[in-house]
């Protein structure tokens, strides 16, 4: 698991991007992806963001138009990224994101 924090600036396309090292033998066919941002483990979610995976590489992407119309009150949100199939769970990811309202309101 990797844990790394990052700046959400609203209104901007924001990826988090995870792979497998290369001297490793899986690959993540068969896997799904699930990344969510909350304000807190217990709480609902604010975003979900979108998996594409690869052979070796799992890329999450939140588009900045899905950021731009959603009021954040809190800047402190974390997330968390699992890979899954149908025997498995791992947890690949997890962190703080703090947001920058970088819209311009005129």
């Amino acid at each position: 698991m990797v844990k790394h924090d990052f700046e959400l600036h609203q209104g901007q396309d924001f990826r988090i991007i995870y792979e497998v090292p290369s001297d490793s033998d899986m690959t993540l066919n068969g896997f799904q992806g699930v990344c969510k941002i909350r304000k807190r483990h217990d709480e609902g979610v604010i975003f979900e963001l979108e998996p594409t995976i690869e052979d070796k590489r799992i890329t999450f992407t939140l588009l900045g138009k899905v950021t731009a119309k959603k009021q954040i009150i809190s800047r402190n949100l974390m997330y968390d990224a699992f890979i899954y199939n149908d025997t498995n769970s791992i947890k690949i990811g997890i962190g703080k994101i703090t947001v920058i309202p970088d819209i311009s309101m005129h």
